[in-house]
């Protein structure tokens, strides 16, 4: 990209028709004319010698070059917008900032859906990128600044890192409707008999049910192992299989729900930041955002 010819106030109309697949709704999202969109596109156009967008019934599709533009066009206007946010005042209703935060499956589910009606209403210009990291790079990115928060378990290591306990979510025993022991007591017995499914986002380690296994002297070796409970939980729909899941995603997944027959700590979610980030107004509002949405549930 030859950055001396291209006009950069134009990449943020690429973004929005590639958003939007509309140049209509794209001139809304930038509160400028249709006429202007069409304009700054026949400029970005001529500079790359590419159609950019082709008509698809009523709005249009990017070509094979706006795709592979778009993921560096992103992250320039991302930390674009990052850098030029004002460190000593921070309004997230007129706020465009984009975050990024690494959560678990579990996490996401619960807390992602009140954080998004509450930005709907307050802060309708912010993005958050939702992504699930590998422990193991949790902390350099934080320290990085690539990532602005991440949202796992207790024990999560590293230099500089800050933390706050978000959530102690209890567990339970998730089995097919017609499974036999779906509407009867499940004892300790019958709970290390049943077939196991399980989730977890790591290829290798032992799983909580693994462990929950071993804290009752007991071995478990699942049947299935899924990086996502949506999946696992159809699975259990449509076989005989069973699942311990949080509570919150069990209960709403219209599946038999059991008590576990054993006393088991619930499992914590913690809230990560890097020290360095402490103090930026954008991250204490969007920290105390997510907190004071954890505490509701």
């Amino acid at each position: 990209m030859n950055l001396r010819t291209l006009d950069l106030n134009l990449l943020p109309v690429l973004e929005a028709i590639h958003a939007e697949r509309s140049l209509t709704r794209a001139s809304e999202m930038l509160h400028i004319t249709q006429p202007a969109v069409s304009n700054a596109l026949s400029r970005l156009r001529a500079h790359f010698e590419d159609p950019l967008f082709v008509r698809d019934g009523r709005g249009v599709k990017p070509t094979a070059m706006t795709e592979a533009l778009m993921p560096a066009v992103r992250e320039a206007l991302d930390k674009l917008r990052n850098g030029l946010e004002p460190r000593s005042v921070f309004e997230p209703s007129r706020s465009t900032r984009v975050f990024n935060i690494s959560s678990r499956d579990a996490s996401a589910h619960i807390l992602a859906p009140p954080i998004a009606r509450h930005l709907e209403a307050d802060a309708p210009g912010i993005r958050i990128a939702w992504s699930q990291l590998q422990r193991s790079a949790i902390a350099g990115e934080l320290a990085s600044g690539r990532l602005d928060l991440a949202i796992d378990v207790q024990d999560l290591r590293g230099a500089d890192l800050e933390r706050a306990l978000l959530t102690s979510t209890p567990y339970v025993c998730v089995l097919a409707k017609d499974h036999p022991w779906g509407s009867e007591p499940l004892t300790p017995e019958r709970f290390f008999a049943l077939r196991h499914i399980t989730v977890s986002s790591r290829r290798e380690g032992r799983s909580l049910i693994e462990e929950m296994a071993r804290a009752q002297g007991q071995r478990i070796t699942p049947v299935h192992r899924l990086p996502h409970y949506m999946p696992a939980l159809e699975v259990v729909r449509c076989t005989q299989f069973s699942l311990v899941a949080p509570s919150p995603i069990a209960e709403g997944s219209g599946l038999a729900v059991q008590s576990l027959p054993f006393e088991f700590p619930a499992p914590g979610s913690m809230l990560y930041w890097h020290r360095e980030y402490a103090q930026d107004p954008a991250l204490i509002w969007l920290r105390g955002l997510i907190r004071t949405v954890a505490k509701a549930l």
